[in-house]
């Protein structure tokens, strides 16, 4: 969650010095509120900027015509997202997230005058937009109308991060932290508050016993695979693996991104065991040979790099070990040896890797390889132990070999 501060202010100075208090007492974002900036103009967003350049800068522009010019000003004047409403053409709102795009600020669009917000929300989303805001103006407050009324149902109808806004304070937050909002927006609660940045820690203190949870959640998914992983292993995988490993001349190691490093993790372990090994791409890398292994590490099985390195280790005369979520890809039939170590759920959607890829659907607390890499890593590190056994090594033995020039 993101705490956002509106500063619906008429005054830059008194709008500086509450924008202070906020952020020593950890607010995230500082929005530069439609009052302040028909007042200040574009100044105000720049001072704002200067001022708070760790913090992401809202301009709440309200924009209802002409959504490129005005995204470009607010941009050129430090802005880091823009608002637009959502009532506007929808023309205006995506000539705002093309021209967003080029000067890399986000749009979030206002539902604020909207009748029906989960259809106009869609609608918002398939045009690219960054954040919705479903928000209660001051005039519809005072006729007793909250934000949350339609929160929940626009949260649900929607996958991009979701922002709330209208009247909400120490109270009313709790219901909006457990609707699911992503961006919570805090106005006349903290700027009319007698202590501006008291009253901001106590709202991110509420924040963090949702953060808390996540990251148990988060640890909990990820343990969970993993011994889901533990328990599938196939023996004549394993056995294949180490095998090959034993009887190699030279031991190449090859991944991209993360399992690139989960790789280079994993080969100076088998150096400090004393293994000739070498990561693949690294200048002191010596050429493939006959009787090399390649040890190749590819959720998908169908990095082009890796598939084409494991070409050529088979023309060279070597073996290659894939490590992979897909047996049947392409990497898993050019190996003679395939660990399969599972990466997704059968219930993600959509079950092909690279459309995954491409459409970033993943199970949210485990994004991207995530579940593929850590399971790998420690995979791999009982491979290592189960090696440390075989040749009888201690911890000690292996200290020998660690880096003494760091």
């Amino acid at each position: 969650m993101i705490l956002q501060v509106a500063l619906d202010l008429t005054d830059i100075e008194t709008a500086m010095s509450i924008a202070e208090k906020a952020a020593r007492g950890g607010a995230h974002w500082l929005e530069v509120g439609t009052p302040l900036v028909k007042t200040e103009g574009m100044r105000a967003v720049e001072l704002m900027k200067r001022r708070f350049p760790d913090r992401k800068i809202v301009a709440d522009l309200k924009t209802m015509d002409t959504g490129a010019l005005e995204v470009e000003i607010a941009a050129r004047h430090g802005a880091d997202v823009v608002s637009i409403l959502a009532v506007a053409d929808d023309k205006t709102i995506k000539d705002a997230v093309k021209v967003a795009r080029r000067y890399g600020v986000r749009v979030m669009v206002d539902l604020i005058g909207v009748k029906d917000k989960v259809k106009r929300a869609k609608e918002l989303e398939a045009m690219g937009v960054d954040y919705i805001l479903v928000h209660t103006g001051i005039d519809e407050q005072l006729q007793g109308k909250s934000p949350l009324e339609d929160l929940e149902k626009v949260i649900k109808a929607v996958k991009i991060p979701v922002a709330v806004a209208g009247g909400l304070n120490l109270e009313t937050i709790p219901k909006v932290i457990e609707l699911g909002a992503t961006i919570i927006i805090v106005g006349g609660a903290i700027t009319k508050a007698q202590d501006p940045e008291k009253v901001t820690r106590q709202i991110i203190d509420l924040f963090w016993g949702e953060y808390m949870m996540t990251v148990r959640k988060a640890m909990k998914d990820i343990t969970e695979h993993i011994e889901h992983v533990s328990e599938s292993l196939k023996l004549e995988e394993v056995r294949g693996m180490v095998d090959a490993m034993i009887g190699a001349n030279k031991i190449f190691i090859y991944g991209a991104g993360r399992s690139g490093l989960v790789g280079k993790a994993f080969g100076m372990r088998l150096m400090h065991l004393d293994f000739n090994v070498y990561i693949v791409g690294e200048t002191i890398t010596p050429a493939f040979g006959e009787g090399d292994l390649l040890i190749a590490i590819s959720g998908s099985g169908e990095t082009k790099t890796i598939v084409d390195a494991a070409e050529i280790a088979k023309q060279q005369g070597g073996k290659v070990v894939a490590i992979t979520s897909y047996a049947n890809s392409t990497l898993g039939k050019i190996a003679d040896v395939v660990v399969t170590i599972p990466g997704r759920a059968k219930t993600d959607v959509p079950t092909d890797y690279i459309a995954r890829q491409m459409l970033t659907e993943y199970k949210w607390t485990a994004p991207m390889g995530t579940l593929f890499e850590d399971s790998t890593m420690v995979f791999l590190d009982g491979i290592i132990a189960l090696l440390m056994a075989t040749f009888q090594k201690t911890e000690k033995d292996m200290k020998r070999k660690h880096a003494t020039l760091e």
